[in-house]
């Protein structure tokens, strides 16, 4: 008997922290929702999404502080995986793009894994951070490909997440100036 009681009061305190935590879980992400409808600020005052990142000037000092290319006015940079053909076609995209080609834009790749299959896109027309995957983190990047452009101040002025069918040259080429989100696929 004393057993059973001993038993059924460790299964209320396991119910009751499994409870705990999915109760934590739906607060943040019903956070994360009205961050998105702009009816409520992130507590702590740091980024919760890559949509809350533009117009978030990187620190200058640390990881991500290699994302922008030194002396360059704008920098895109293109998060990416090995093995993945749609981050392949995005990264030679760019590296076709006239601004990229010229040197005007500097572009920076950013893989999960290894460099190898990344800098064979970038035709020679940019340079690539290996395991990179808490970078992504730290941005909350959501999938990959995914583009983000950042002006010579270290501002993110851009953020996309690209399909075959994104003309690159043109969104490269509005990044210029103006703080705006193409993040939105539907």
């Amino acid at each position: 008997m004393e057993s059973a009681v001993l038993l059924a009061w460790v299964a209320l305190v396991l119910l009751a922290l499994g409870f705990a935590g999915l109760l934590r879980q739906v607060t943040v992400l019903t956070r994360g929702q009205a961050g998105r409808t702009g009816t409520s600020t992130p507590a702590s005052g740091s980024p919760r999404s890559t949509r809350d990142l533009v117009g978030f000037r990187l620190p200058a000092h640390g990881e991500l502080a290699g994302l922008v290319e030194p002396g360059a006015h704008r920098t895109v940079v293109a998060f990416v995986s090995p093995g993945c053909s749609s981050c392949a076609l995005t990264l030679t995209g760019l590296s076709d793009v006239p601004d990229v080609r010229d040197g005007s834009v500097a572009l920076v790749a950013v893989s999960t894994g290894s460099c190898d299959p990344a800098l064979d896109n970038l035709a020679g027309t940019g340079r690539c951070l290996p395991q990179g995957r808490d970078l992504l983190e730290q941005l909350h990047v959501p999938a990959t490909p995914y583009l983000m452009a950042v002006d010579g101040g270290g501002t993110i002025v851009a953020a996309a997440l690209p399909d075959r069918d994104t003309d690159l040259t043109a969104w490269v080429r509005g990044t210029r100036g103006s703080i705006r989100l193409t993040e939105e696929q539907g």
